[in-house]
């Protein structure tokens, strides 16, 4: 298919016979063809990379709707594709509309986490730090290492914002790759909640910790490959690139009826095997297959985890004499769900993806007439107003009590104390725990933080109340007697 790279063996070899090497850090092509692992200097080339945080609803499974946070609206994230040495010009614009701080971590780029604080400070800055609502950053980065590569949120809890749907895939292409077709495949995992929220399902935090997904998927879509497989031609050279997400399983990544011709650990042609079954990839990580498949056929790809295969974890490659001719070339980014081929907005020409989600809202910050549910008259014994004077505490995305009482037809105040810091939470109240009609919607509360809300006269009744940022770990009985 291609000249084997050589420079493992001539490490290896090296060691043998004991000669001390140093990896040479070039871009050019060795020695015997192979392509070197790490740029010299940047080469001069500004690719323009932006993206936005937020919030919208996706189809992860048929019938299956989710409030996903994102970047540019999907999960995954666009997919983007650079060259080694390029030099990346990134914008990161948070548009949350549910108060969501949100950052940026690119496994492909080399730059502090944080820069190093000020003397007597405990603030941080830097790349990587998260972004408010409504605001930018802007930074550059050099592409020093070739291969794929995992983007994502890390803003905290970076189990929340990964598992919402806030990762990608960034390709740097190596020198010399030969020009083969190409798919890309983000492995991930979705939490969904027992019970959808005013129609939509939302990450449950307790699953995420418990690792309990609901749905173990490629490029965001359960079992989407198997209605729209990946073509290639009987003996046509191609590629696949494969980040997996995560944000905690590990992929066994397996094509069923072939092998790998090659397989690059990371994506990066210095790390190099042959003729392997499976290849496993650890959460955050990546890796490229090289393959040729001679006969017509199907040919499932999975993860070999199988625990986890049957919750949407398997595609197919259709080898077919009739396949489409191979892209010429690929966006700097790309469709996630077609595997990397179309380009979206902000990349070359081409049309946009569309998509039948529509984007959640917050509730509605008016005050209708309530309507108490059929239990409003049953009150709980055990949770029953103590005057106009209420308090509840967030800590761990976790509401301190399950039940708040006021007295009806008076004014109150609910005393807000979010200890989650970094960590956007409020309090809403609902007629009942559809949380379709909002009686009170509480403002966004970063974290450490308190607030006083002050909240109208209800009539008796009994209610439902929840943080509207995480409503499948945060909610409670409200109670106005």
């Amino acid at each position: 298919m291609k000249q084997p790279m050589l420079l493992g063996i001539v490490g290896a070899f090296a060691l043998v016979i004991g000669i001390a090497i140093t990896p040479v850090m070039k871009t050019e092509a060795a020695a015997g063809g192979a392509v070197a692992y790490r740029a010299d200097a940047a080469n001069g080339t500004v690719i323009n990379v932006d993206l936005s945080a937020e919030e919208t609803v996706q189809e992860i499974a048929p019938g299956v709707m989710y409030s996903v946070w994102t970047f540019n609206g999907t999960a995954p994230g666009p997919v983007i594709r650079v060259h080694l040495g390029d030099t990346i010009h990134f914008t990161l614009t948070n548009d949350s509309k549910i108060g969501m701080q949100h950052s940026i971590d690119f496994h492909a780029a080399m730059t502090p986490w944080a820069d190093l604080p000020a003397a007597g400070s405990d603030t941080l800055t830097g790349n990587y730090q998260p972004v408010n609502p409504g605001e930018t950053k802007t930074f550059d980065w050099v592409a020093m290492y070739p291969g794929v590569f995992m983007y994502h949120c890390g803003a905290q809890p970076v189990l929340q914002h990964i598992a919402n749907g806030m990762y990608g895939a960034i390709i740097v292409e190596p020198d010399a790759l030969p020009a083969e077709r190409e798919y890309v495949l983000v492995a991930s995992e979705f939490y969904p909640s027992d019970q959808p929220v005013k129609g939509d399902y939302v990450g449950d935090f307790d699953k995420m910790l418990a690792v309990d997904p609901g749905y173990v998927v490629f490029n965001g879509v359960a079992d989407q490959y198997k209605t729209a497989p990946l073509s290639v031609a009987p003996n046509e050279p191609f590629r696949l690139w494969v980040v997996n997400a995560g944000p905690t399983l590990t992929n066994a990544f397996h094509v069923i009826g072939t092998m790998f011709n090659e397989t690059h650990d990371t994506g990066n042609p210095a790390n190099t095997e042959y003729g392997l079954q499976t290849f496993t990839i650890a959460p955050g990580s990546g890796a490229m297959f090289e393959l040729q498949i001679p006969d017509a056929g199907l040919y499932p790809f999975v993860t070999h985890a199988f625990a986890y295969t049957g919750l949407g974890s398997v595609g197919l490659i259709k080898v077919d004499p009739n396949a489409p001719p191979a892209p010429t070339s690929y966006p700097v980014m790309a469709d996630p769900f077609d595997g990397g081929i179309a380009p979206v907005a902000g990349s070359s020409p081409g049309t946009p993806p569309t998509s039948s989600a529509t984007p959640s809202t917050m509730p509605s910050m008016s005050m209708p007439t309530p309507t108490p549910s059929a239990t409003s008259s049953a009150p709980s014994g055990a949770c029953q107003p103590d005057g106009t004077s209420l308090a509840v505490t967030a800590l761990n995305t976790v509401f301190g009590t399950e039940c708040l009482a006021a007295p009806a037809d008076t004014k109150f105040t609910i005393t807000f104390d979010n200890q989650d810091a970094g960590i956007p939470h409020n309090v809403s109240i609902y007629t009942d725990d559809s949380a379709t009609q909002a009686l009170f919607t509480g403002e966004m509360v970063t974290g450490p933080k308190k607030l006083a809300y002050k909240v109208d006269a209800l009539p008796a009744g009994t209610y439902f109340f929840r943080c509207d940022v995480h409503p499948a770990t945060m909610f409670g009985t409200f109670v106005v007697a």
